[in-house]
């Protein structure tokens, strides 16, 4: 009994010292501040010669009780001070004193300078989040030391140089954002290896070179955000293995070739947006096969031949959107089937035929942007029967006859653009009709065959 109550004093005893030693260490860092009287952590004190005091006082002066800081047995495990208006640096930070330190949030302050390689002594680590700070300089190798680190965010801040490689030794890293900073050089081969990695954000970077085929490897994976990089290069095919992704947003890159059609195995895939590269070749008959897909961006690239009917199964698609490329050949009357589209953009393309009927079962369309192709034929009856286009543009092309009459009913319409075409019929008429539209506040009928006596328009 004697043995069983000293060993629990003994215990009292070192926690209570170890807190004093945290604290007197967290302290030292808060006087580096550049705002040390910052109200926020003001609960941080110590009282008066607690490193001289009794055992009972060295319990009260511990840090567990102040803000942000929770402790497991008497040591600090969590530090969490986001948003706490803290202007200072790392390099006073106690990384050697906080053994037990596993969660570490220090997101929306004003910290610079460097992240110091000393990161690398946190080995209990799970969380760290240093978003949205003033960080400058590299990321250092050491990372790649916190064995146990789940969820990595360094996005936001001013950090350069290229992405260590150390961090694919990460192996139980579930979150890694790194986004919108200036990293440059390639992305590393090794992270491949984080086979738990659920999410990964790079975007708005100065990223360089292909991507790795090895990420293909992360089967996990989920979001997968490189946007607003200088990546070149094909997209690997590997990426067809990511039967968990739900999102691939690759936009404003340099990437070229191919859309693999291996990317038509993504069935969770809810939105792929690949525009402003240099991609080329046909859209694969595959993407029919992403029936999860509500956004679909293709724009700005330089595809070519004839859009895929098999899109038309894709009925849980809302936006779709292959402007400003080189697709030729009709399109398909399938696309009639996309119950849920509200926006439609394949201007500025090669496309012929008639605009298909069918078009106008959509009934939940907003913007319908077909302008700038080689559209032949009349336009559909039935567009805007459901009363909700807003915009609807097939300017510069080859259409002939009249304007619908089933556009009558269209008050929601705000822009309409006919110019270019081919079209007829009494413009008097013409305009009295859209005279009912109350939000229409842009309306061009240029370089067409209408006639009439506009006489009685004092404003057109």
């Amino acid at each position: 009994m004697i043995i069983i109550v000293l060993t629990a004093f003994l215990c009292i005893l070192g926690s209570a010292l170890a807190s004093v030693e945290e604290a007197e260490a967290l302290l030292k860092w808060k006087a580096s501040f550049q705002n040390p009287d910052n109200p926020l952590p003001s609960s941080w004190n110590l009282p008066p010669n607690a490193a001289n005091s009794s055992h009972s006082r060295k319990e009260i002066a511990s840090p567990c009780v102040w803000y942000g800081v929770s402790c497991i047995h008497g040591s600090v495990n969590r530090l969490n001070l986001t948003n706490s208006s803290i202007n200072g640096t790392l390099y006073n930070f106690p990384f050697s004193s906080l053994p037990n330190l596993e969660y570490v949030d220090l997101t929306l302050n004003d910290l610079s300078g460097t992240i110091p390689p000393q990161i690398g002594n946190l080995s209990k680590l799970l969380y760290l989040d240093l978003q949205r700070n003033l960080f400058s300089n590299t990321i250092p190798r050491e990372i790649g030391r916190l064995k146990n680190l789940q969820t990595l965010h360094l996005n936001a801040n001013e950090l350069n140089g290229s992405i260590p490689e150390e961090i694919g030794q990460l192996r139980s890293l579930s979150d890694l954002a790194l986004a919108t900073s200036n990293l440059d050089g390639p992305i590393p081969a090794s992270l491949g290896n984080l086979k738990n990695l659920t999410y990964l954000y790079f975007y708005d970077n100065l990223l360089s070179g292909p991507i790795p085929p090895e990420l293909g490897h992360l089967y996990n994976l989920v979001d997968l955000y490189m946007y607003g990089n200088q990546l070149s290069g094909p997209i690997p095919p590997s990426f067809g293995n990511l039967n968990k992704l739900e999102v691939m947003h690759l936009y404003s890159n340099k990437l070229t070739g191919l859309i693999p059609p291996e990317i038509g195995n993504l069935t969770s895939l809810h939105s792929l947006s690949l525009f402003n590269n240099s991609i080329s070749g046909s859209i694969p008959p595959s993407l029919g096969n992403l029936a999860s897909l509500t956004l679909l961006h293709l724009y700005g690239n330089q595809l070519s031949g004839s859009i895929p009917k098999e899109l038309g199964n894709l009925k849980l698609l809302e936006d779709l959107e292959f402007a400003d490329n080189l697709l030729s050949a009709s399109v398909p009357a399938t696309l009639g089937n996309l119950s849920n589209l509200q926006y439609l953009y394949l201007r500025m393309n090669h496309l012929s035929g008639p605009i298909p009927q069918e078009l106008g079962n959509l009934t939940k369309l907003l913007h319908l942007i077909m302008g700038e192709n080689h559209f032949s034929g009349h336009l559909p009856d039935q567009l805007c029967q459901s009363g909700v286009l807003r915009n609807f543009t097939v300017n510069d092309n080859m259409l002939t006859g009249p304007i619908p009459r089933g556009l009558k009913n269209c008050s929601s319409l705000r822009r309409a653009a006919f110019g270019g075409n081919q079209l007829g019929g009494n413009l008097s008429g013409i305009l009295i009709m859209f005279g009912f539209y109350p939000h229409l506040d842009h309306l061009d009928l240029s370089n067409n065959f209408f006639y009439g006596d506009l006489s009685m328009f004092s404003v057109i």
